[in-house]
């Protein structure tokens, strides 16, 4: 009767990591598919851009506006990635 009570309260812990890791796993693909979306509205714009410039000095600028949002994109993803490495230390150390 132990051994039955003791392999029931296993299994059941199990299906709770496994349902922790399942939802852990769709945070992850949700973070990464909006990071993607916003990395392709980001060379949309400046595919625009460039195809607009009519000379070198339009250029340059395509290249320094493209290259400030892609840095304030990475940094923003960043604060996001250590945000959700806290969060992960809080849940394991509880």
């Amino acid at each position: 009767m132990k051994i039955l009570l003791i392999a029931t309260l296993l299994m059941s812990f199990a299906y709770a990591e496994e349902d922790k890791k399942s939802d852990n796993i769709a945070q992850m693909k949700e973070r990464a598919s909006a990071n993607i979306d916003q990395r392709i509205a980001q060379l949309q714009a400046h595919k625009s851009c460039v195809q607009a410039a009519s000379d070198r000095e339009a250029m340059k600028a395509c290249k320094k506006s493209n290259k400030e949002a892609m840095k304030k994109l990475h940094q923003e993803n960043k604060g996001e990635r250590e945000q959700f490495r806290e969060e992960r230390k809080a849940k394991k150390s509880n």
